[in-house]
């Protein structure tokens, strides 16, 4: 009876394997350029009203300690805010620590033109996790959605949703010389 049990959980790790979506861990050189949030799905306690806030493109760059940043214009009653967040590479390929050593993994879907960024960590004592899908383009792909959609059934559950948000121009900063 264990023989059976034991071949049986074996055959279903198989099968959730298949079952998993083909992602490949993205290394910095990769990152680097304009990127667009196609989709958010997450349980973090941001009110309604910012999902439906206007995201501008942002983009991975090289800061001049040539280390990786995600840089990203918002436009504010004041005018102009930039936000830059650095990245540094983790041990394994697709994983990133913040300096506030939160881990980020970011993974490419066929034909790296879009990709899978998640976080999941321990922010006032509580887990949370968020994701986004990610891409070159505005341009809409039915498959890197249907990825995108499975790998959050994965780590949420079925009853998890995504959200559309709309998107803007950032505003222009100068660039950093």
């Amino acid at each position: 009876m264990q023989l059976l049990a034991f071949t049986v959980g074996l055959g279903l790790l198989f099968v959730a394997g298949a079952m998993m979506p083909p992602l490949t861990p993205a290394r910095a050189e990769q990152l680097l350029g304009k990127w667009y949030i196609k989709r958010w799905a997450g349980d973090m306690p941001i009110p309604e009203w910012k999902w439906r806030d206007p995201l501008p493109p942002f983009t991975f760059e090289r800061n001049h300690f040539e280390e990786l940043e995600f840089r990203m214009n918002l436009t504010k009653p004041i005018g102009c805010i930039p936000f830059k967040l650095t990245l540094y590479e983790g041990e394994d390929l697709g994983t990133f620590l913040t300096w506030w050593r939160h881990l980020i993994y970011i993974h490419f879907l066929p034909g790296k033109n879009f990709a899978i960024a998640y976080f999941r960590g321990k922010m006032n004592y509580r887990y949370y996790q968020i994701m986004m899908l990610m891409g070159r383009t505005l341009n809409t792909n039915v498959e890197s959605l249907k990825i995108f959609k499975e790998f959050m059934r994965s780590k949420m559950g079925q009853t998890a949703k995504t959200k559309k948000p709309p998107h803007a121009e950032a505003c222009e900063l100068p660039r950093d010389s």
